[in-house]
C-alpha cells in the first residue's frame, strides 16, 4: 500500500508555488490552492475521515489565505491526531529576486500597497512561523521553474519510500536530438502527423483535438499503443527485481508536438493507475520550442 502523506506548500509570494503544485498534480495529487484560512480545520477533518481515497493530497497556503492562514500549524495536529504523516514545504527566495519576478510578471503582490520591496519584508515577517516549523525548506533564488519541478520529484520519491522504482514518460522530438537521459526510446512516427492537418499545427498533443485525432476511429494506432504498453508492463518486474530505482522512457515523433506527446499522455493515464509499487511521471521535453 502506497504511504500516505499529506504535503502543506507555502512560502514566500513569487517564489515558486504554482510550479511545486504542478510538479505534483502531474504526479497523481489532488492539490488545493489557496483555501481560505476559515476552513483549515474542516478540510482537515475531511483528510482525515477519507481513509481510502485521495491518498495524495496537496494543500497551497499563502497570504491570500487571509491574514490567519499561519493558523494553519495549529490545524495540522488533527492529522497528527489520526497519524497522518505530513510534510510543510516551505519556498524561500531572496527579496531582490522577488522584487524582479514581479516585475517580470506584472503580478501584484497580495499585500502591496505602494511599494513593493516593503510587502514582500512584511510578509517575510508573517510567515516566520510556518518556516519555523517547514520540514523542508527550499531556496528558489537560483532555481529555474524545471529544477525545482524536478526538485520536488526527487522530494516525493525521497518520501514514498515504499516505491521501489521511477518511471519517467519523456516526450521529444526527434529533430531537437534524442535526450541523453533515456533508458528505451520508442519511436512512433508512424503515426499519421496532425501537424498537416492545418486546423490541428498549432496543437499540442495535450489537446482534445490531438488526442481524437490519433485514437479515434484509428485502430492501428490503438494497437501499437497497447502493444507498447504490454510491453512496458512486461519488462517492468525485470527491472525491479535488479533493483533499479529510476526508469526513463522517451517517446519520440518529428518535432515533440504532437504525436510523442499524445501518446505520453495516454500511456501515463493507463498504466498509472496500474501499480501501488511503481512512481509514475511524464514530462514533455520540446512543448515549448
Amino acid at each position: 500500500m502506497t504511504q500516505r502523506i499529506f504535503y502543506l506548500v507555502t512560502g514566500m509570494s513569487g517564489a515558486g508555488k504554482s510550479t511545486v503544485l504542478n510538479a505534483l498534480e502531474d504526479s497523481g495529487f489532488y492539490c488545493v490552492d489557496n483555501l481560505p484560512a476559515a476552513l483549515f480545520d474542516k478540510f482537515f477533518e475531511l483528510l482525515a475521515e477519507a481513509q481510502e481515497s485521495r491518498e495524495k493530497v496537496a494543500l497551497a497556503v499563502d497570504m491570500r489565505s487571509g491574514v490567519q492562514f499561519s493558523n494553519i500549524i495549529g490545524s495540522l495536529k488533527i492529522l497528527g491526531i489520526h497519524k497522518i504523516p505530513f510534510r510543510l514545504i516551505f519556498l524561500d527566495c531572496e527579496d531582490s529576486v522577488l522584487v524582479k519576478r514581479f516585475k517580470e510578471t506584472r503580478r501584484r503582490h497580495p499585500l502591496y500597497k505602494g511599494n513593493l520591496l516593503e510587502a514582500i519584508q512584511k510578509e517575510r515577517k508573517l510567515l516566520r512561523d510556518l518556516l519555523d516549523n517547514a520540514n523542508l525548506v527550499l531556496d528558489t533564488t537560483a532555481m529555474r521553474s524545471r529544477n525545482l519541478h524536478n526538485k520536488i520529484l526527487a522530494v516525493l520519491r525521497d518520501d514514498q519510500s515504499d516505491l521501489q522504482l521511477h518511471v519517467a514518460f519523456k516526450s521529444f522530438g526527434f529533430k531537437h536530438g534524442t535526450p541523453d537521459d533515456c533508458d528505451i526510446v520508442l519511436d512512433v512516427r508512424f503515426m499519421e502527423n496532425p501537424f498537416y492537418i492545418e486546423e490541428l499545427r498549432s496543437k499540442r498533443g495535450t489537446d482534445t483535438e490531438i488526442q481524437d485525432f490519433l485514437f479515434d476511429g484509428k485502430p492501428q494506432h490503438i494497437e501499437a499503443l497497447e502493444k507498447i504498453e504490454s510491453f512496458i508492463m512486461e519488462m517492468l518486474p525485470n527491472y525491479e527485481k535488479e533493483g533499479r530505482r529510476t526508469l526513463t522512457i522517451g517517446i519520440g515523433c518529428t518535432g515533440g508536438q504532437h504525436r510523442s506527446v499524445a501518446v505520453v499522455e495516454r500511456l501515463y493515464s493507463d498504466l498509472s493507475c496500474n501499480s501501488e509499487t511503481i512512481f509514475w511521471t511524464r514530462h514533455h521535453r520540446d512543448t515549448d520550442k
